[in-house]
């Protein structure tokens, strides 16, 4: 993927509507606690955490989104930690919110499971969960180039939140636009909340 293009592309986008639905799950954060942002990108999700009151560790597999969320981010340098790191070794740290926006389904199909047992293992009592996949609909499920990705069935997406609480998993399919291009989405939410 061509990242810096695609973050020139998003340029002065609002925070995703995904990460809206994670601040209200999560309500007001207490004294200290922490949000993981996985896939960071361009630091426009990692900002809005800050805002509202987290402490939050960036992370993404990009130099470039790194930098510019560093950059973004640099007024709560207290409260933010930004990390260069790719799905294959990062390490989740333990976490009381946990978001990722368009960023899981670019983990190799063969490594997501270990990325989402250290995902599930990093929950800590009660934290949402506020991810989204690409379906097996998705255009770029059957383009060669892109056959590491993980695509998922909503059934699939069921099944890896066993366990949780509160479960929601929305679907949605539309023509549309990627910034390469003309691109059928098909995307699947998965809000939910760790035991108690």
């Amino acid at each position: 993927m061509d990242w810096t293009g695609f973050y020139e592309a998003m340029t002065g986008r609002a925070p995703r509507e995904l990460l809206t639905r994670a601040l209200d799950l999560a309500g007001p954060p207490r004294p200290g606690a922490r949000a993981v942002d996985l896939g960071c990108g361009d630091g426009t999700e990692a900002l809005a955490l800050l805002e509202a009151g987290w402490h939050v560790v960036a992370i993404d597999s990009s130099p470039d989104g790194v930098r510019r969320t560093t950059e973004r981010c640099a007024g709560h340098a207290e409260r933010v930690d930004v990390r260069l790191a790719g799905f294959e070794e990062v390490a989740v740290p333990d976490c009381d919110l946990l978001y990722s926006g368009f960023s899981l389904p670019f983990c190799d199909k063969d490594v997501f499971p270990q990325l989402w047992q250290r995902i599930r293992a990093a929950l800590r009592p009660d934290a949402p969960l506020v991810v989204n996949f690409f379906g097996t609909h998705d255009t770029w499920a059957s383009s060669p180039a892109m056959d590491r990705m993980t695509f998922l069935t909503r059934a699939e997406v069921r099944a890896l939140a066993a366990g949780l609480r509160d479960v929601d998993v929305r679907e949605h399919e539309e023509d549309g636009h990627a910034h390469t291009g003309p691109k059928h989405w098909h995307v699947l939410e998965l809000v939910a909340r760790a035991a108690p």
